[in-house]
């Protein structure tokens, strides 16, 4: 595309581990300049995840940081320290978002609260992400993907029949994200025929919420609370995932209406079973699900994941693959949606662009993930026109850097 949606709007993005950081990575594709703000004493938490300790320039290793904060400039400055809390003012005035996604009481603890904030720009959007909201007991508490899961019945209804509910790796981060995109779009077009500003709050447990509508409005309606069930549904039989050829291969199956089934049997040449009076209605196929799995595995095991699958597609039924992550890459089904990023101390990797196309143009990221602190020049002299000596001070005094205070004393 020869120009991007959200070219000239300008995002501070304090936020960190993966809601925040992904919601502004993905703007930024969309042409946003994006500044993101951590601090030498603080840097956000995702740069040490899965990073290998002991290797040169390690926090700049982290896979999860890497692939949640492309489309964005680097930016240290020392919240806690008054000259670094005016600095971050002085940029507020030149910009149109702050993101943060903080218990409620750091914002307030830096004197940065939305009232603050519109005092210095009165046309700015200020979004905040709280794990449970900003009123309520849950108040001041921290919280991550995993206890937003819990919280909000997604990990209620995950997981085998009679066994543990089940977390699903961080997905609620990748919930609360896309709502608060979602909201920060509308917020920036009432913004554009209001003239108004204002201070959006997504909580990320009610985000997870959210997704769980069917289980709660049946549990309201019909008294009837979701059980574990695993790969299988509620209503749909079969369904699951079953073994293939090879080792740990599988396929998944799923037979949404008796016209399917009826397909379904031919297609693995058991015509007969179309026939058994176990099997003529979703109901009866449900209660004899256990049995419909061993008939099913000992077709599927005879072929190639990939093979039973795109058989049963041609046939009209719903089937995938069930993919390791090195076979992605290379799928047909995924054909295009990945892009090589170089980064300069991490090399040149595939990672995930974005499901969005602009009139057939897919939109992809323009910039890897910053290193820490790598655009303090370019902000601190091009955007708020500081002098060298200047800079030189912040440095000295540790407001900027680019390097984490603690692997700094460790040497």
């Amino acid at each position: 595309m020869s120009s991007l949606p959200l070219e000239g709007i300008r995002i501070l993005d304090l936020s960190m581990w993966w809601s925040g950081p992904m919601c502004n990575s993905y703007l930024g594709a969309l042409g946003a300049e994006v500044i993101k703000v951590e601090s030498i004493q603080f840097p956000d938490g995702f740069r040490y995840t899965m990073a290998p300790p002991g290797e040169k320039d390690w926090w700049e290793l982290g896979p999860q940081f890497n692939a949640a904060n492309m489309n964005k400039l680097g930016l240290t400055l020392n919240l806690n320290d008054p000259e670094g809390r005016e600095l971050f003012k002085d940029l507020v005035a030149k910009s149109d978002v702050v993101v943060e996604n903080f218990s409620p009481r750091v914002m307030g603890n830096f004197g940065l609260t939305y009232e603050k904030l519109q005092e210095v720009n009165p046309r700015i959007i200020m979004v905040s992400m709280p794990a449970y909201g900003s009123s309520g007991p849950y108040r001041d508490m921290p919280g991550f993907a995993y206890t937003f899961e819990i919280l909000s019945g997604i990990a209620q209804t995950n997981g085998y029949e009679g066994e543990n509910p089940m977390i699903i790796s961080g997905v609620g981060d990748v919930i609360a994200s896309f709502h608060c995109a979602y909201g920060l779009l509308a917020a920036l077009e009432y913004r554009a025929e209001s003239g108004k500003g204002q201070h959006m709050e997504i909580a990320q447990s009610e985000a997870c919420a959210n997704l769980v509508g069917q289980p709660i409005i049946d549990a309201s309606m019909n008294n009837r609370n979701w059980e574990r069930v695993g790969n299988r549904h509620p209503t749909i039989a079969p369904q699951g995932v079953y073994p293939s050829k090879g080792t740990d291969r599988w396929v998944a199956i799923s037979v949404q209406n008796d016209d399917e089934w009826k397909t379904f049997c031919k297609v693995i040449g058991r015509p007969e079973l179309a026939n058994d009076s176990r099997f003529h209605t979703n109901e009866g196929r449900n209660q004899h699900h256990n049995e419909l799995d061993q008939l099913i595995s000992s077709w599927t095991i005879q072929l190639d994941h990939h093979e039973s699958a795109t058989i049963l597609q041609d046939a009209g039924i719903s089937a995938g693959p069930v993919l390791e992550v090195d076979e992605m890459e290379n799928d047909p089904f995924l054909s295009g949606m990945y892009q090589e990023v170089s980064r300069e101390c991490t090399g040149t990797h595939l990672f995930p662009s974005w499901p969005v196309k602009f009139s057939e143009a897919r939109l992809e990221h323009h910039s890897p993930a910053p290193t820490l602190g790598q655009h303090n020049d370019y902000v601190l002299k091009a955007i708020l026109g500081l002098s060298d000596e200047r800079i030189q001070f912040l440095e000295q005094n540790e407001i900027i850097g680019n390097q984490p205070l603690g692997a700094k004393i460790s040497k």
